[in-house]
């Protein structure tokens, strides 16, 4: 099969990153493995990280697959997936990789990938499986944690950071579908689009750079109830007091330069009267499951979500570019890779 292999850290390139062919894996698989032909793959900053800082020398990375998310069509199934299972041949289904198989260096950008059932869930009815891999991959099953931490119902105010990417565009929409009203942060290129997803207003960052002085004075007499942070904004946060009630919670999954770690000890530990800043700090970080991406199809299901926003869909030979256009970050949604020729 083909499939796409990292021979070096780095920037994506035709360097780091090259097309070849590869065995394709046993059928059927082993305990309760599936055999996925995958249709499309999703691609997340995530991919990026990966790329550039797990050695390439490391006995199990060798030629590792990148990519995370998935949809495509189930092959065949190993003998420890139930008989009555939906999971069966023929079934259309799409989620994230596991930790486990990211390590190995089992990615999605390769023409089949073995995955365990219970990282999986059934595309819902009338959602391409283009859009089933951004939906119900990292970027939706991120949404549900970001969402589920903060309980959003109706009449509550919500700001949304980063708002036009894959996470953001997607808590846009549920937050809005359950009654919240919702503030997005994102450049005037995409405010269009965030305000067609549900959003209210659309604060252009560039424009009131700085973004958190302007948010202090825009919305000091309304403040939000949680404030989701889906860029990675550490400015936003020791200004939040201004413009987040005093019982609100700022929820994050960036955590910047420093990869979160420094960030979250500073914004959990340090006491309000050595600098800390008065507001609880979340910093949320995904391990993929079905669960998570059954949730994701439920909202679609409800009619909570209506749309993956996708910024442009990429041609198998074409994945170095679309990794380039997604480190770019000026991406409007989910870029998206054609695996099925």
């Amino acid at each position: 099969m083909r499939a796409w292999t990292v021979q070096s850290n780095g920037a994506p390139s035709s360097r780091t990153l090259t097309l070849t062919t590869v065995p394709t894996p046993a059928s059927p698989p082993t305990g309760s493995n599936i055999l996925i032909k995958v249709s499309h793959a999703a691609l997340n900053p995530v991919d990026l990280h990966l790329l550039n800082v797990v050695p390439t020398w490391l006995p199990f990375r060798r030629s590792a697959t990148p990519g995370l998310d998935f949809a495509g069509e189930v092959v065949a199934v190993g003998p420890w997936v139930p008989a009555d299972s939906r999971i069966a041949p023929g079934a259309h289904v799409a989620g994230a990789l596991g930790v486990a198989q990211i390590a190995l260096g089992t990615g999605s950008l390769a023409e089949y990938v073995v995955v365990p059932a219970h990282l999986v869930a059934l595309q819902p009815a009338g959602v391409g499986a283009a859009a089933a891999a951004g939906l119900l991959g990292v970027a939706g099953q991120t949404a549900t944690l970001m969402l589920r931490a903060a309980g959003v119902k109706a009449g509550m105010r919500v700001l949304v950071n980063g708002a036009s990417g894959g996470v953001g565009s997607l808590v846009v929409q549920v937050a809005k579908a359950k009654g919240a009203a919702v503030v997005a942060v994102c450049s005037a290129a995409n405010a269009d689009m965030v305000k067609g997803l549900g959003a209210d207003e659309a604060v252009d960052y560039v424009a009131r750079d700085p973004v958190e002085e302007y948010l202090a004075q825009r919305f000091d007499t309304q403040p939000f109830d949680f404030i989701f942070d889906a860029a990675g904004s550490q400015a936003i946060y020791r200004r939040s007091p201004a413009f987040l009630k005093k019982e609100g919670r700022f929820i994050s999954i960036v955590g910047g330069k420093s990869q979160g770690v420094v960030p979250f000890v500073r914004n959990k530990l340090l006491p309000v009267f050595l600098g800390g800043t008065p507001r609880p700090f979340s910093l949320l970080g995904l391990a993929p499951n079905g669960n998570s991406a059954k949730d994701v199809a439920k909202w679609v299901d409800d009619g909570l979500l209506k749309q993956a926003p996708i910024d442009q869909e990429y041609a198998m030979e074409d994945a170095v570019q679309a990794l380039e256009k997604l480190a770019s970050k000026r991406a409007k949604g989910k870029i998206v890779v054609r695996v099925a020729a």
